[in-house]
C-alpha cells in the first residue's frame, strides 16, 4: 500500500475520534505524532489530512450537505461521514491532489471500511460534487 493511501486510511481512524468529539484536533495531531502504524511519512500525510479537514470542517460539510438527498450529515454512518470530508478537503483544498484521484482514493476506502453499499453511496455525492466543481 502507498504512502497517501495508508495515510488516508490512518487519518479517517483519527477523523473518526474527533467526529466522536472525545478529542480535540491537538490532542489527536499528537496521537498520530505517537502512532507507530506507518511510518514518518505516512504520519505526516495522516496529520496534514486531519487538520486540513477539521480546520475546513464548516465549509466542506457546506459541500456535502448540498449533495445528500434524503439524508442528513448527523444522521450518516461516521466512517462514511469522515471519508467524505476528506475526500471533499482533498478535492477543495489541495492542488497536488486531482479531484478524480480523491474520488477514487475514497471509493476503495469506503469498500474497505464500509462494504459495497457504502462505496455506491459515496460514489453518488462524490461524483455530484465533482461535477459541480467542473
Amino acid at each position: 500500500m502507498g504512502v497517501r493511501r495508508e495515510g488516508r486510511e490512518l487519518a479517517l481512524t483519527y477523523l473518526y475520534q474527533l467526529d466522536l468529539g472525545v478529542e480535540r484536533a491537538e490532542e489527536v495531531t499528537a496521537a498520530i505524532d505517537r502512532d507507530r502504524s506507518g511510518s514518518e511519512r505516512v504520519r505526516r500525510f495522516a496529520k496534514d489530512r486531519v487538520l486540513g479537514v477539521w480546520d475546513h470542517r464548516e465549509a466542506i460539510d457546506t459541500v456535502i450537505v448540498r449533495h445528500l438527498h434524503h439524508w442528513k450529515l448527523e444522521r450518516l454512518a461516521r466512517t462514511d461521514r469522515g471519508i467524505l470530508r476528506l475526500a471533499v478537503f482533498e478535492m477543495r483544498y489541495d492542488p497536488e491532489v486531482p479531484a478524480k484521484v480523491a474520488l477514487n482514493e475514497a471509493l476503495e476506502i469506503g469498500r474497505k471500511f464500509g462494504g459495497e453499499e457504502s462505496s455506491r453511496f459515496l460514489n453518488g455525492v462524490l461524483d455530484a460534487i465533482l461535477h459541480e466543481a467542473s
